[in-house]
């Protein structure tokens, strides 16, 4: 596919960033040879993806919001729902964040929590009011690392929450501290996005990442019925409420929309579906028979006698995912996922965004790269945001509101960012960036691999969650033109690319969106940018489901790291010359690898990343030396030597 970008329905967009921060000396550069701490880059935020309501607090209403930590552990911040002051944050032991917080009958308060960290898991924590404590209730299900939902039946005596990867309900015993899991509403899939419950304390499951399917289920875990989704395609029943007799679904699917379907429990059949619903929640706004919700970034009432829905003129809501809480007398309650909490008056029809006054916390790394000023820049995990380093200065900057960079390079004297989700591409000058392009419409959401080639701006992305099938994409940032070929390696995606000599060299992971590989092994290619034709493929070590990261070395040879492998590949024609495994892994137990390794040569030397160990390789008999671990991103920089981040810790290790 070849197009202009004059011609895109995503036209370009000067986005209207802070000016950046000017944080102090991480550190003064370092001196001397090997490892060196510097300190951490000033990647920090108020990310708050869970928050409830409690309206009926006996203090006065309470807003509970959890900020996520890079390292951990997150912390539950206690504030006053009217003026938003901040009464308390107490830290939630071995969670990294959480999307999950309701309030039982009682004042509980509950949190689901996440961490994939062995032995840490997906947690379940209650907060006491009364006596300001928070108790660790355990890890509700031993397999699962993310607990995404928590909701509390309205009599009190149970909380239910769903989990990932596996796809589980569990329930929480209030008065006994049992956990009994329920097992998986809808085997087979992953998530169970979220949860509601009626007021006779059925429950109601959506799942993903592929039916969209919504299980009934009774008090006791037994499924009861599956209710289909009014739309077609693949993803998530992401947000559910009962609000009545009516269950609201907002549908989050692979193709980039979020319909929300209106469904009638009295009756068993969809009513009505509702386009373009961008809250996090569509039942929080809820008085009568109108449910107040985000379309469009605007806030909007629907109506569920008439099906009609009437735009409310409301958007300053303080970025990020909406998500109304409820409403205290006559003002609806909601916050930002940066964790300001607002307010919108039903009388008079207008609306405030209180200031913030959660404790920023520090935001692991995502990504590093770098510019063409030679800084090492690098990007902030779900809060986002970028920071830029520079090694001659030891001196940092930050810019906020930047969303997560999964890919960061030069070309052509500017610096390009690949964002998530959407497979967003942004060009970032200093001043002011500009977003060039959006692969939301072809599905994919990942644009890890990133590399200046020639005149093009190259990219390989990671397909969104349920699909299949990553992109090849080319961008000309002069002309305007783009090339996108999906399934350029069928059902697999592009997570490194390199260029020599007008050819493109990438390799694959055999994962997309969905926890089954396409394919026994992973593949690498070469893509002639003249004719815009495979040159080769080959699946250079058997087995391996994700090849990683790729380069050349100073005499012309093609190098590639795997989890478990190092291999050195013919660039004429791809036949694999030497293969070594430097380690084990694995394989067969996996549901999901994408980019986990990093190579570069430098000084005669292989240096690389894998399995959370940085290496010196020696490209002549391929032996491995340790220099450092745990680590979790290694680049090469402008200046010779290595830039390496674990969670929100920076460091070198310089190269004499």
């Amino acid at each position: 596919m070849r197009i202009r970008l004059a011609t895109m329905a995503v036209a370009l967009l000067a986005l209207s960033w802070p000016s950046p921060v000017q944080a102090e000396s991480v550190a003064d550069p370092p001196t001397g040879c090997g490892f060196h701490t510097l300190g951490t880059l000033p990647l920090r935020g108020a990310t708050t993806a869970g928050t409830a309501l409690d309206a009926a607090h006996p203090g006065g209403p309470r807003v509970y919001s959890v900020t996520s930590s890079a390292s951990g552990p997150a912390v539950l911040g206690i504030r006053d729902a009217v003026d938003g002051s901040l009464l308390a944050e107490r830290p939630l032991p071995l969670a990294l964040g959480s999307w999950a917080v309701t309030v039982a009958p009682d004042h509980s308060v509950y949190v689901g929590s996440y961490n994939a960290t062995p032995g840490a898991m997906g947690r379940l924590f209650r907060y006491s009011p009364a006596d300001d404590k928070v108790t660790e209730l355990g890890i509700p299900i031993p397999t699962e690392t993310f607990v995404w939902t928590v909701a509390a039946s309205p009599d009190g005596t149970a909380v239910y929450g769903g989990t990932s990867p596996g796809g589980k309900l569990f329930r929480y015993d209030t008065a006994t501290g049992r956990i009994a899991d329920l097992g998986s509403p809808v085997p087979g899939e992953q998530f169970v996005r979220d949860l509601a419950i009626d007021k006779n304390g059925t429950v109601y499951a959506g799942v993903g990442a592929q039916s969209m399917k919504v299980a009934v289920v009774a008090p006791d875990g037994t499924v009861e019925n599956l209710i289909n989704p009014p739309v077609e395609g693949s993803g998530y029943a992401y947000d559910l409420d009962v609000v009545g007799h009516h269950l609201l679904v907002r549908f989050g699917r692979t193709d980039g929309t979020n319909p929300m379907g209106v469904y009638d429990l009295e009756r068993g059949r969809w009513t009505d579906v509702v386009e373009d619903v961008d809250s996090l929640t569509v039942g929080g706004g809820a008085h009568g028979h109108t449910a107040y919700l985000f379309q469009g970034e605007e806030l909007a009432a629907y109506d569920l006698k008439s099906a009609e829905l009437t735009k409310l003129g409301f958007s300053d809501y303080g970025g990020g995912a909406a998500r109304t809480l409820g409403w205290v007398g006559h003002t609806l309650v909601g916050t930002g996922s940066t964790g300001r909490i607002w307010h919108y008056d039903r009388k008079t029809g207008r609306g405030r965004l209180l200031d913030s006054t959660l404790t920023g916390q520090p935001v692991s790394i995502r990504s590093m790269g770098t510019g063409p000023d030679g800084h090492v820049y690098a990007g902030g995990f779900f809060t986002g945001g970028l920071a830029a380093y520079d090694p001659a200065t030891g001196r940092s900057r930050f810019w906020p509101n930047v969303g997560q960079s999964e890919g960061i390079v030069a070309h052509k004297g500017r610096l390009y960012l690949g964002v998530y989700p959407g497979a967003r591409i942004y060009e970032f000058d200093g001043t002011a960036p500009r977003l060039l392009l959006s692969l939301t419409g072809q599905e994919q959401d990942r644009p890890f691999a990133m590399v200046s080639a020639g005149d093009w701006l190259a990219f390989g992305t990671v397909p969104k969650s349920g699909t299949v099938g990553g992109a090849l994409g080319l961008l000309n940032s002069e002309t305007g033109e783009k090339i996108v070929k999906r399934n350029l390696v069928p059902g697999q995606s592009i997570i490194g690319l390199t260029h020599r000599d007008g050819v493109l060299y990438g390799t694959t992971s055999a994962f997309g969106g969905i926890a089954t590989p396409q394919g026994d092994a992973a593949h690498a290619f070469a893509y002639d940018l003249a004719t815009h034709t495979l040159k080769w493929q080959t699946a250079p070590v058997p087995g391996d489901l994700a090849l990683g990261s790729i380069t050349f070395d100073d005499r012309g040879r093609l190098w590639g790291l795997t989890p478990d492998a190092l291999f050195e590949l013919d660039p004429a024609t791809g036949r694999t010359l030497r293969t070594v495994k430097h380690q084990t892994y694995p394989w067969s137990a996996v549901t999901q690898v994408w980019l986990d390794t990093h190579i570069a040569f430098h000084n005669g030397y292989l240096w690389g990343k894998a399995q959370g160990k940085a290496y010196r390789i020696d490209p002549a008999t391929m032996a491995f030396t340790l220099i450092a671990r745990p680590i979790s991103i290694l680049l090469k920089g402008s200046d010779g030597h290595l830039y390496l981040s674990r969670n929100e810790n920076f460091f070198t290790y310089r190269i004499c």
